[in-house]
């Protein structure tokens, strides 16, 4: 079954039971120090420590109690949000106009991850996408980003789809395949590749999906439109907070903070000089949102239309739906 109508039918079964749930979270919202749950769509990686560095500056500033919880999914996150188990949650840009489209009562209050961070890479010996004919790649699924810049790699290089064999799994087997030679390529996340490459230097980019697709957000912070309308100073405070410390984060003030929770959460027991590289790495790419560059409409349009040219979405949904940037802007005076 597809991710897509997993999606769909996640919210249909949500309408049913959406009503009577997310009293307590609303309840919390409303005490002098009110409690947060966040939900994360996917497992904690080296792209949520400045996250979490920007949550404790927060609590330690407002109050504001923090509750982070994996949830195992971008279905499960959308549900989450719908019942009210969790007020904020970070998700692909592409899963919120997805769901927004399939009239889910959700907002994006501000973007998390503003570049893409995901390669295509070939084994030892694979120098160039041609040489993938007759081969096997494996990607993340039909309709996700990962197949999409399988797709337009091969597109780019005169390669037949039918030419490859595409093997969907999930992102640790991916790496794993790859580096077992079980396949001639893989669409892996550049800390998967950063780690990779310390074991096998023969591995090589082949492609980027920056290279193709226009930039944009990656993942997304989403509230219920219901938690927006009733808790809006709240959700204010939560975009400024998290702006705020996104800036410190990636600043050289707060480069000493990112390498030290790195190196003691998402990359414990792991070659210290890796978070030095994957912070360059972050830095590089402009990895998170600013303060003064919310995502426009026309940058919104630009994207969608990439999404429904791939087949990774059905329908056009438009930005004023999707978005309520309003706490993003006001963040800029």
């Amino acid at each position: 079954m597809s991710r897509r109508r997993t999606l769909a039918l996640a919210l249909a079964a949500t309408a049913l039971t959406v009503a009577g749930c997310g009293e307590g979270a609303r309840s919390r919202s409303g005490t002098t120090k009110p409690t947060v749950d966040v939900g994360y769509a996917f497992g904690y990686s080296t792209g949520d420590v400045a996250d979490r560095i920007a949550f404790a500056r927060l609590e330690r500033r407002s109050g504001i109690r923090f509750r982070i919880r994996e949830l195992g999914g971008v279905a499960n996150a959308v549900v989450a949000l719908l019942r009210g188990d969790v007020q904020l949650a970070t998700m692909p840009y592409s899963t919120a106009v997805r769901a927004v489209g399939e009239r889910a009562g959700l907002h994006v209050v501000l973007g998390a991850d503003m570049a893409t961070d995901l390669v295509l890479v070939g084994r030892d010996g694979i120098t160039g996408v041609r040489q993938l004919q007759g081969g096997r790649v494996a990607d993340d699924g039909p309709g996700l980003d990962g197949e999409t810049l399988v797709l337009l790699a091969l597109t780019h290089a005169g390669v037949p789809r039918s030419a490859v064999r595409l093997t969907p799994l999930d992102s640790a087997p991916r790496a794993s395949a790859l580096a077992a030679g079980r396949v001639d390529a893989a669409v892996l996340q550049y800390p998967d590749y950063e780690r990779l490459l310390a074991q096998d230097p023969g591995l090589g980019v082949l492609a980027e999906l920056s290279a193709f697709r226009p930039r944009s957000a990656e993942t997304v912070w989403v509230v219920s439109n219901d938690y927006e309308r009733l808790h809006r100073p709240l959700v204010r405070r939560l975009v400024t907070g998290l702006l705020d410390g996104y800036a410190y984060a990636y600043r050289p003030a707060g480069r000493r903070a990112w390498l030290r929770l790195a190196r003691r959460t998402a990359l414990k027991g792991e070659d210290p000089a890796l978070a030095t590289r994957l912070y360059a790495y972050y830095r590089r790419v402009r990895f998170w949102p600013l303060r003064d560059e919310p995502v426009t409409a026309a940058e919104h349009r630009r994207t969608v239309r990439f999404w429904l040219r791939m087949g990774q979405l059905e329908r056009y949904v438009p930005f004023s739906r999707v978005w309520d940037e309003s706490f993003w802007r006001a963040s800029e005076r």
